[in-house]
């Protein structure tokens, strides 16, 4: 999920360590001195260290000379030999406790200590920190708008992380060493100014208003406005409220039939009419059956429809007249990419938005759509669809959004 933008996002951290270095970020001492050597001298030390500790023969190596001719003699020679190397290997031992091997053992512990030491002491003194200068990440910030846009960021979107990541970075001091950490903690603060919203809760929204409440599900066809409207119906009975449906999309096949089918899963009342009638009249007759029954919550559903469709925006904007709906909830796929803003923007001229509930996230491999749409359209982000079971709807989070795309 979001791994497009997620990876551009990291592109961006490394590019901006290069430019500022002048290299790649491992030759981070330039000259003679490169990590490189000093790797090749601590290779041998740890050999030669564990060496003395487990192969002894090679520091005695008088055994050698009498097992040759064991191999040459023959056997009545090699007989006595046998009996022999029994007594001559027993100092072996004693020579690892002996003190030249344990200074030897000192002295390698030494080495592996000081070198890594003094390359640390040598970075501290030629590269302590670094100043972030515009000439360095001018081309490199210029490169990360294209980046976004590609990741399906808004315009407005873009240019905003563009100077804010300007002004955040540009002519910080920064230690070497945590330069990847700064221009990190510089794109998580103004994805978090970008996303920073109060966090909507529909149980106090329903318990601060007066009953029965209305909501009115919009969008395009085939985003998931009648599965989203069942999970809406899931989370509010889990939440210990009652709910009717009201089939008011009368206009697409099999609508009513797929809103009757949810409904029986989860066990709420289906309000309907036949196809062809006015939804504004099933919309009607389903808040006067919740009055009747004490109903707290009517979930209007709508048919689908394009912003382009003037005549059934103007049924939308009747049905909103008859009913006055609490919340007008425009559900749109997160994987439509660009296109949504001017959607969610010209539904919104028409019909004022109180939110998005924004479908197949889980699906949306670039993410820029996610962190585009209130920026871009004024309208928030209320509700994320995370798939096709009624639980997998999840209020929005913008430090889930943006643990997706730092982490």
């Amino acid at each position: 999920m979001f791994n497009l933008l997620k990876n551009k996002l990291t592109n961006f951290v490394d590019a901006i360590a290069k430019k500022v270095t002048g290299g790649e970020k491992k030759e981070e001492i330039k000259g003679e001195i490169k990590p490189e050597p000093v790797k090749e001298i601590l290779r041998p030390v740890e050999v030669k260290k564990e060496e003395l500790k487990e192969s002894p023969k090679e520091i005695n190596t008088s055994p050698a000379p009498i097992v040759k001719p064991v191999q040459v003699q023959p056997a009545p020679i090699a007989k006595p030999i046998q009996v022999q190397p029994v007594p001559k290997p027993q100092p072996i031992p004693k020579i690892q406790s002996e003190k030249p091997s344990v200074e030897a053992e000192k002295a390698v512990d030494k080495q592996m200590e000081v070198k890594p030491t003094l390359l640390t002491k040598l970075k501290g003194l030629v590269l302590p920190e670094v100043t972030i200068k515009e000439a360095d990440v001018k081309n490199v910030i210029d490169d990360l708008e294209l980046q976004l846009l590609e990741a399906d960021v808004a315009m407005p979107v873009a240019e905003f992380i563009r100077e804010d990541l300007r002004g955040k970075l540009i002519g910080k001091n920064v230690k070497y060493s945590n330069l990847d950490g700064f221009v990190k903690e510089g794109i998580t603060q103004v994805l978090f100014d970008l996303l920073r919203q109060d966090r909507f809760d529909i149980s106090s929204f329903v318990n601060q208003r007066k009953k029965p409440v209305k909501i009115l599900f919009l969008g395009p066809n085939g985003h998931g406005k009648t599965t989203t409207i069942a999970k809406f119906a899931n989370m509010l009975k889990k939440n210990g409220f009652s709910c009717v449906i009201s089939a008011s999309d009368t206009f697409r096949a099999a609508a009513i039939e797929q809103t009757v089918e949810h409904a029986a899963r989860l066990g709420v009342t289906v309000i309907k009419h036949q196809y062809g009638a006015d939804p504004a009249a099933v919309a009607f007759d389903a808040v006067k059956h919740a009055e009747a029954k004490g109903i707290d919550v009517v979930l209007i559903d709508t048919a689908g429809r394009q912003e382009t469709d003037r005549n059934l925006i103007e049924q939308l904007k009747k049905i909103s007249r008859i009913v006055n709906p609490d919340l007008k909830l425009f559900v749109v796929e997160g994987i439509v990419g660009n296109a949504v803003m001017g959607q969610v923007s010209q539904f919104n001229a028409a019909i004022p938005l109180d939110g998005v509930v924004l479908t197949k996230v889980d699906c949306d491999a670039k993410g820029g759509t996610v962190i585009s749409i209130k920026k871009a359209t004024g309208v928030p982000v209320l509700y994320l669809g995370m798939g096709q079971g009624y639980d997998d709807l999840i209020p929005f989070s913008s430090d889930f959004i943006i643990s997706k795309l730092m982490t």
